[in-house]
């Protein structure tokens, strides 16, 4: 008896290699060689075989790491690397356009990719986006969003836009370039109509506790993922993995809903509904993975290393144009967040900045150091609305906004005349508000992630004060200068140097902090019950 379906899986693979032969044989050196297993890899070729076979169109890209290297490719072309994280590289895809797809310079901001691959793609209304493979090793965190990157028209920065004002007053003028940011122009004599930038997020992020949740294991597990903004393809893409025998716990659906804040009725003037199209003038679209804080601590070698060296993923673009799309008319509904209050150790954060004052020679004015230390902005509370829909509304830059974390910001501080940055705050692992926590070092005027501290690395550094300040396990303390030497006596080693490499001569340092997911929930905690962290400024001895 001949057995078929085994015949068909064999030929599946030597498709495979004949495929991974084909790419190499091209000699192109942009094209990342993704390491896909070959489970991965026949299911996603048999996945394909369906598809084509049941009509649809069928096109594959391929996965790369953006890292700190990549942000002068992407400064180059809209002046901002966006606030990346450093110690976590982001994964993100690259596609082929659709034939009649609109596709200009701006069309591949995340580091270089092959010709006739973009990492910013529009999207056909009747199209989904669908990623296999296998999850990363442990972690803090995985998680993988969509986002609206950037929209034809003009930002109302009059006096009528009340909401622009609003945010205006809060921001520090410097950073309002980031924050209300326009798509440079493809040539300086023949601009084409304004698009501006807005990074914000169209969906409750699928993260590690979703998966866990709804299919008991999520890490070093084959995955599946559908982003799409019709009913009809995620069925349809649905019923293909259901043909070949995957189970429908483990296929995950990140829908990308018409109107963020409406109901059925869509306003063509209503800022938070989407122009679905591959038109100049429609909407374009980024989708990050992010993977924070490895088990395995990640060096070189290691499992979760070797998973971002490798990306063993797989994505396809799949559409039906033979149909009228059947989309999510329903508004985007943002799940609720918790956390534990942290205002109770207000007072005590005020106390310990005062008594780093005393112990440097430098002692502040007030018993909570109010005169010498500022806080830091949390960008969640409005203003400003760095939350996906809120910037859609108010044309804001969100800067790759995420409901898994809440996120403060603080600053440019200059850095050449011997300045030394005391940065305290709650620690939210050890407040129950977090399960992993960032303290991101960034060069000011690119908005460029240059390092990042953990919560590893930030636990029991205030334990020194425990003697003058109660309550020094809820937080951490840590300094930032350009030369650390002999300051230990006064920083017990938690001193960062801020290098020129990092910072060049005369620029600027921004700090910003981010806590993820409270623990036993699916996201990250109430922003508004988050303490916010603490600056004071130091003079080297």
């Amino acid at each position: 008896m001949i057995h078929y379906r085994k015949i068909l899986v064999c030929l599946l693979f030597v498709a495979a290699l004949l495929f991974m032969a084909g790419v190499s044989a091209r000699g192109d050196s942009l094209m990342p060689k993704n390491v896909v297993p070959p489970r991965v890899e026949t299911t996603a070729l048999r996945l394909m075989h369906d598809l084509k076979k049941h009509g649809f169109e069928v096109s594959r890209g391929y996965f790369k790491l953006y890292t700190t290297k990549d942000c002068d490719y992407t400064f180059d072309k809209i002046r901002t690397c966006e606030g990346n994280n450093p110690a976590a590289p982001y994964v993100t895809f690259a596609v082929p356009p659709w034939p009649e797809e609109f596709v200009d310079d701006k069309s591949n901001l995340w580091g270089p990719s092959p010709e006739g691959y973009n990492d910013i793609y529009r999207l056909d209304p009747r199209e989904a986006i669908v990623i296999l493979g296998r999850l990363p090793p442990p972690a803090a965190y995985f998680g993988e969003q969509t986002y609206l990157f950037s929209r034809q028209g003009e930002i109302d920065m009059t006096s009528n836009n009340q909401t622009y004002q609003a945010i205006v007053k809060n921001l520090p003028p410097q950073m309002l370039s980031f924050f209300f940011a326009y798509v440079p122009g493809e040539t300086p004599d023949d601009p084409p109509p304004s698009r501006f930038q807005t990074f914000s997020s169209l969906s409750n992020p699928i993260n590690n506790v979703v998966i866990e949740r709804q299919s008991h294991v999520a890490f070093n597990q084959v995955r599946y993922f559908i982003i799409t903004p019709d009913r009809r393809m995620d069925a349809a893409v649905r019923g293909a993995l259901a043909r070949i025998s995957i189970k429908e716990k483990d296929i995950f659906t990140e829908p990308i809903h018409s109107c963020m804040k409406t109901g059925l009725e869509r306003a063509s003037d209503n800022p938070s509904c989407m122009k679905f199209g591959l038109k100049r003038a429609s909407d374009n679209f980024t989708t990050i993975i992010r993977y924070a804080q490895p088990a395995d601590g990640g060096k070189p070698g290691t499992p979760s290393d070797t998973w971002r060296t490798d990306l063993p993923l797989v994505v396809l673009r799949v559409r039906d144009t033979k149909r009228e799309p059947l989309p999510y008319n329903s508004p985007l509904v943002l799940e609720d967040r918790t956390a534990v209050s942290e205002s109770w150790l207000k007072d005590d954060l005020g106390y310990l900045l005062a008594a780093v004052g005393r112990r440097w020679g430098q002692p502040c004015a007030t018993d909570k150091c109010s005169d010498r230390a500022g806080s830091f902005l949390d960008l969640q509370t409005p203003p400003p609305h760095t939350v996906g829909p809120d910037c859609m509304e108010a044309e804001e830059n969100c800067l790759g906004d995420n409901w898994d974390t809440a996120y403060q910001i603080n600053g440019p501080n200059s850095l050449d005349k011997g300045e030394v940055y005391a940065v305290a705050g709650t620690l939210g692992t050890e407040t129950g508000n977090a399960t992993y926590v960032g303290l991101g070092i960034n060069y000011g005027e690119k908005f460029l992630g240059v390092a990042n501290l953990s919560d590893e690395d930030l636990k029991g550094t205030a334990k020194r004060y425990r003697k003058e300040v109660s309550h020094t396990g809820q937080f951490y303390l840590y300094y930032f200068t350009r030369d650390c030497s002999g300051l230990k006596h006064l920083t017990d080693g938690n001193c960062f140097e801020l290098t020129e490499a990092m910072i060049p001569s005369e620029k600027h340092v921004g700090f910003s902090v981010r806590d993820y997911i409270v623990p036993g929930t699916e996201r990250g905690p109430d922003s508004s019950k988050v303490l916010p962290s603490m600056i004071m400024q130091l003079q080297r001895p």
